[in-house]
């Protein structure tokens, strides 16, 4: 009895702890991500940066000149293990100065494809990174099994361009929560009655 418990304990654990991100603050550098274009770890004050709310270090993109206007700059991505209901949250910022307002920047966050929160912002030619405050959000998703995690570094050509992207986690619905621990004690209920 005890045995089947521990290993109902342990399911629980273990598909609770699939429900989020690997690496979603980003203190162990890009580990668990994967990284294409110019994307990097910075920390607060680098090249001007503000800290995130929750401090950083954070993934971002910071370029001077650079930029596509085919697509991102800078992506990352993770697949995360997760079904049911829940939400997504996490803090985006995007900032650039140009005197052309059309060298514009953007922060997209997409999950299984579609985006589900964004920053985006002109050039100011009187502003610079400091001035522009981080986005933090929290949006509903659904988890299908493997979801793919996405982050957008969108960057124009800006004098200075500056996007990133930070404590990113899903939380998974106290709903599903309790469906789950339902599932379990139902499945530890049909074992005992089978040992007996």
């Amino acid at each position: 009895m005890q045995r089947i418990l521990a290993i109902f304990a342990l399911l629980a654990i273990a598909v609770g702890a699939q429900a989020n991100v690997v690496n979603g603050t980003f203190d162990a550098g890009l580990t668990g991500w994967t990284a294409t274009g110019a994307t990097s770890i910075k920390n607060p004050g680098d090249f001007g940066m503000p800290a995130s709310p929750s401090g950083g270090p954070f993934a971002a993109v910071i370029s001077s000149w650079g930029g596509d206007w085919g697509g991102p700059l800078g992506t990352i991505s993770q697949i995360v293990n997760f079904t049911g209901a829940g939400l997504l949250t996490g803090e985006i910022y995007a900032a650039a100065h140009s005197g052309d307002p059309w060298r514009n920047v953007a922060t997209q966050v997409l999950w299984n494809g579609t985006v589900v929160a964004s920053v985006a912002r002109d050039a100011d030619p009187n502003l610079w990174a400091d001035a522009f405050p981080w986005v933090s959000f929290s949006v509903p998703v659904t988890g299908i099994g493997a979801n793919e995690l996405k982050v957008n570094f969108i960057v124009h050509f800006a004098e200075w361009s500056w996007t990133a992207a930070d404590n990113l986690q899903v939380i998974p619905e106290p709903g599903s929560l309790v469906a789950l621990g339902t599932g379990l004690a139902s499945l530890a209920g049909f074992a005992l009655r089978r040992r007996r």
